[in-house]
């Protein structure tokens, strides 16, 4: 019944890719998040290699690489894996190279069509394929190139599907904003979407070791861990972006990592693997007890915080599965640990 899995060594060590998300993973909002660079740094001792993945398209991977490298954070090139080398991939595994391509988005997307031995072409009704990806000087006329292109039969392919983006001003509209301005006009949505959750950039990001064993770290359950748990592989629930551990508990089935962190630093930790007591209806992790009654999860014991929610995370997931308790009512603590841990 145990969904949380357990790590006796370092958690990287037991793969051969670390799928690292960006944004809430390595850094936040362009300010490196304080573990990231010695973990990454970490990873090759570990015989784990990282690989960082990438819904935005308006990047290059030697723009990517290097930003991390001015935060401290070892990173080449070829490590980088962007949504936009997904489209252009994805397009020519489709059309072939040659084919005529309209790419609407940054300059890193028109290079990474021009790299996949693909046609840039201005002229939507003479286009075979569509590359569409985010930039902020998107226009109108843009827009509609992009519908007349794919009414006209051109292979629809977009970065991906993000509603928003995050900035300094809060979330402001994404490519999945702009995609959707297309679908409506066009009546329906794009034949490839590369980015996370979808699988294609997770397939492309896996072809570098196929035989190995891979891990996604991320923090937006409805992107990262989805898209891990769509391709089948393990993934690390982290803390440092968008979602809080109490956040966790009512995350659904399909949203539910095998791994929690607070941040990147899991992958060099070992994991504690929840127990459960099924006479009892209860998990024991780290000296914490996490206990149904009536419907209602309670908490005791003490230890290290992150225990306590990976025993919470196992009961509350089992028993809201299962009916037996409402994930949005919140746990009730058991004891002074337990009250400072739910806070």
């Amino acid at each position: 019944m145990t969904r949380l899995n357990a790590a006796t060594e370092a958690l990287a060590a037991a793969y051969d890719l670390a799928l690292l998300d960006l944004d809430g993973v390595v850094y936040l909002l362009h300010e490196p998040i304080p573990e990231a660079a010695p973990t990454v740094a970490a990873l090759p001792g570990l015989d784990c290699e990282p690989v960082f993945v990438t819904n935005n398209a308006s990047r290059s991977p030697e723009t990517v690489a290097e930003a991390l490298r001015g935060m401290d954070i070892p990173a080449k090139a070829d490590e980088v894996l962007t949504s936009a080398q997904v489209v252009a991939a994805g397009i020519a595994e489709r059309l072939g190279t040659g084919a005529k391509v309209l790419s609407t988005g940054s300059q890193a997307l028109h290079d990474a069509v021009e790299a996949a031995g693909l046609t840039l072409t201005d002229e939507p009704r003479e286009a075979r394929a569509v590359a569409f990806g985010y930039t902020p000087e998107t226009t109108w006329r843009d827009l509609a190139d992009v519908t007349l292109a794919a009414r006209g039969g051109a292979f629809w392919a977009v970065a991906n599907l993000d509603a928003t983006l995050p900035t300094p001003d809060g979330p402001l509209p994404g490519m999945g904003a702009m995609a959707q301005a297309v679908a409506t006009a066009l009546g329906r949505g794009p034949d490839l979407v590369a980015g996370k959750p979808q699988q294609p950039i997770y397939r492309t990001a896996l072809a570098r070791k196929p035989e190995g064993r891979a891990i996604m770290v991320g923090d937006r359950p409805d992107s990262d861990i989805e898209g891990a748990n769509r391709v089948g592989i393990d993934s690390l629930l982290v803390f440092t972006g968008v979602i809080a551990p109490k956040d966790a508990l009512r995350l659904p089935p399909e949203q539910r990592s095998t791994h929690l962190g607070w941040s990147i630093a899991a992958l060099t930790e070992t994991h504690l693997e929840p127990q459960w007591n099924e006479e009892v209806d209860s998990v024991e992790c780290g000296g914490w007890t996490a206990a149904l009654h009536d419907g209602v999860v309670r908490l005791s014991g003490e230890g290290a915080e992150l225990d306590g929610w990976r025993a919470l995370c196992e009961l509350t997931w089992a028993a809201s599965d299962m009916r037996q308790c409402d994930p949005n009512r919140p746990p009730k603590p058991v004891g002074a640990a337990a009250e400072k841990l739910l806070g």
